[in-house]
């Protein structure tokens, strides 16, 4: 069942790589979808076993987490701040 869960966090990180995809492309109804998504592949990832499985899990989906939420954040605090 752990195997799975890897398994499964992987295909959720390449889920949520197409979603952002189609953000930068121009829809922005996926952002959400595709931090949710991530955020439940993280998650799947912490009870998944050790393996490769865990670690694109992990690093992938965190990296779209760090993307997408706080680069975002630190843009619209820092460079789109009008007084």
């Amino acid at each position: 069942m752990r195997r799975k869960l890897g398994i499964i966090s992987t295909l959720l990180f390449l889920a949520s790589l197409a979603a952002y995809i189609t953000m930068l492309s121009g829809n922005d109804a996926y952002l959400f979808a595709g931090v949710v998504i991530s955020l439940v592949g993280v998650v799947f990832a912490i009870f998944s076993e050790k393996g490769t499985y865990r670690k694109v899990g992990f690093i992938g989906n965190g990296l779209i987490l760090i993307v997408t939420i706080m680069i975002s954040l630190i843009v619209t605090t820092f460079f789109w701040n009008t007084p």
